[in-house]
């Protein structure tokens, strides 16, 4: 009977634990893989979910322009605004990557939010006219 119970209690462990690891969210492909773009992160930012997905972007142009020998420059401007407890956000963004007088374009093709480490990875891509 001992054996019995062991051997149930030691099945339902088992289907348990399966039952966790199917909730568990895995990365998407292009954190290691990105192809012609490149990627970057960010973890919690003291100012919020928006400071933390602008630097996750701000750091895959870095890297996808670092690869074309490319220096970037950018200016964002973030205006915030509070009336009777409501908060308006809006914002400004100036980039600049040039590579001897040639352009480097890049956009956002994917954003991915890790909720359970609280960190955002941003897929940049170049843009090609």
């Amino acid at each position: 009977m001992r054996i019995v119970t062991r051997c149930l209690l030691l099945s339902l462990s088992l289907l348990s634990l399966s039952a966790c690891q199917q909730g568990v969210k895995s990365s998407p492909d292009w954190i290691n893989n990105p192809g012609s773009g490149a990627v970057g992160s960010a973890t919690t930012h003291v100012k919020g979910r928006h400071y933390q997905e602008e630097l996750a972007i701000a750091r895959a142009r870095e890297r996808l322009a670092a690869r074309y020998g490319v220096e970037v420059s950018s200016v964002l401007t973030i205006r915030e605004k509070v009336v009777n407890d409501h908060a308006y956000v809006s914002s400004n963004k100036e980039v600049l990557q040039q590579i001897n007088r040639t352009e480097v374009k890049a956009h956002v093709r994917e954003i991915w939010h890790n909720t359970d480490k609280d960190v955002v990875w941003a897929w940049v891509y170049p843009v090609t006219d």
